[in-house]
């Protein structure tokens, strides 16, 4: 019922370049400290003498292990699904490596730096409390090492304290990218501008890699969110070409479809364009995904030119799956129901058969049905409770034939005054 009067209303409404960025985070002072900033807080280096004893051949392990997470982590936001059980052996690995550490080790600030490295990585955060026990490490690193724990452990509020006041940057270079993409995210919901700001900062400490792909995921919709349109669109459009085969990517295009359907600005077919010339011809799953995705919730946000013209775009392309294509021409179909093209609009849709359609997807089906023939004046209103689903509030203004029937299906939808008020109930509590 929540789909069906979203997109009843929705018909009827619509009637820092990376030079410079490099430059910035590979200067001594990035990596080291100002020496005259004696104000930064003091963070542990490490050092690599060369030693062949066991304990030495131990930690050389351990890091080793973790740079080869890194770069196991690599090739999933390269579209390697086989990289995710090389991800989870690892990370058993290297918590029994890292579990044998003695004393002395703990001493080793190379041991100290991959620690905590891996647990940023999504390791195990109980290897750390013997070294947060132990409460040897300088005041910044006690309060890294703990913050680190209790973010693993999902302690937001807790790790918010211990993180409060440690620049990203004042780590050693290969913690900044996950410390600030960490810090990141407990800032996510209720200080944009802080989050933004951190995710920034792991982009540009990681570029290229997982930290890269993790953070434009988190940010994108963030801006998008928060009116900065143009950048996200920039930043979605890098990310596609970067990204477009991440294993994670689909969780972005769901956010980014949701979000920017909500703006009537983009409410364009120059934004898909934009948009598809950021994938290549091997990347047509990507792309269709992305897509139909697009096209489904701006159907429902009343962006008909946006979903139209991503659907479109989706039938365009050869190779993409009969799901998505089923998908595209419902999508393609619905968008025009409440216009001039209503009568092709109620011919293709009365082609797609409802067996091989998703509970959502019919009731799209239903809802376009009923809109198409309304508008076409081709049967009348069989079910009151139905067409309660399908009040709408105006309708855009257009010329010629679209105000036309643009005004015949508001007269034919509009039922009783009732039945608008539990449509307007329907719709305001999908928003919540």
């Amino acid at each position: 019922m929540t789909r069906l009067a979203l997109i009843a209303a929705a018909a009827m409404f619509a009637l820092a370049s990376a030079a410079a960025g490099a430059a910035f985070y590979l200067r001594p002072t990035f990596i080291f400290g100002s020496p005259e900033a004696k104000s930064l807080p003091v963070h542990g280096i490490p050092t690599y003498a060369e030693d062949k004893n066991e304990k030495t051949q131990i930690r050389k392990r351990a890091l080793l292990l973790v740079e080869q997470l890194g770069a196991v982590q690599d090739r999933i936001i390269r579209g390697d699904r086989a990289a995710l059980a090389d991800q989870a052996q690892l990370l058993s690995e290297i918590a029994r490596h890292v579990r044998r550490f003695t004393d002395e080790d703990w001493d080793d600030y190379v041991n100290v730096r991959t620690s905590l490295l891996y647990v940023l990585s999504g390791g195990d955060a109980h290897v750390l409390k013997p070294l947060v026990d132990r409460n040897t490490l300088s005041p910044a690193d006690q309060n890294l090492a703990s913050g680190i724990m209790s973010f693993a452990e999902g302690q937001s509020r807790n790790a918010r304290t211990l993180f409060d006041g440690i620049d990203p940057r004042s780590l050693d270079v290969s913690l900044v990218g996950p410390f600030a993409l960490a810090r990141a995210s407990l800032y996510l919901d209720d200080d944009h501008t802080k989050a933004i700001d951190l995710l920034d900062d792991a982009r540009l400490a990681g570029p290229h890699t997982a930290i890269d792909e993790a953070a434009a995921r988190r940010e994108i919709p963030i801006l998008l969110n928060g009116g900065n349109t143009e950048r996200a669109l920039m930043l979605t459009v890098s990310y596609a070409r970067e990204f477009g085969r991440s294993i994670y990517a689909w969780k972005l295009f769901r956010e980014f479809s949701e979000a920017a359907a909500k703006h009537p600005e983009l409410d364009d077919p120059a934004i898909v364009d934009r948009l598809a010339e950021s994938f290549d011809q091997s990347d047509v799953q990507a792309a269709s995904e992305l897509f139909v995705d697009l096209a489904g919730e701006a159907l429902l946000q009343g962006r008909l030119k946006l979903a139209a013209a991503a659907a479109k775009r989706v039938l365009e392309m050869e190779k993409a799956s009969p799901e998505n294509l089923e998908k595209a021409r419902l999508y393609l179909a619905a968008a025009e129901a409440p216009s001039s093209d209503a009568s092709n609009a109620l011919k293709a849709l009365d082609q797609i058969t409802a067996d091989r359609l998703s509970e959502d997807d019919t009731e799209i089906r239903e809802v376009a049905g009923f809109i198409a023939r309304t508008v076409v004046g081709g049967s009348e209103i069989e079910n009151s409770h139905s067409a309660s689903a399908f009040g709408a509030h105006q309708t855009e203004q257009g010329t010629g034939a679209e105000v036309t029937t643009a005004i015949k299906a508001s007269a034919a939808l509009k039922n009783a005054d009732a039945l608008l008020k539990e449509a307007d109930l329907i719709i305001s509590g999908s928003t919540k």
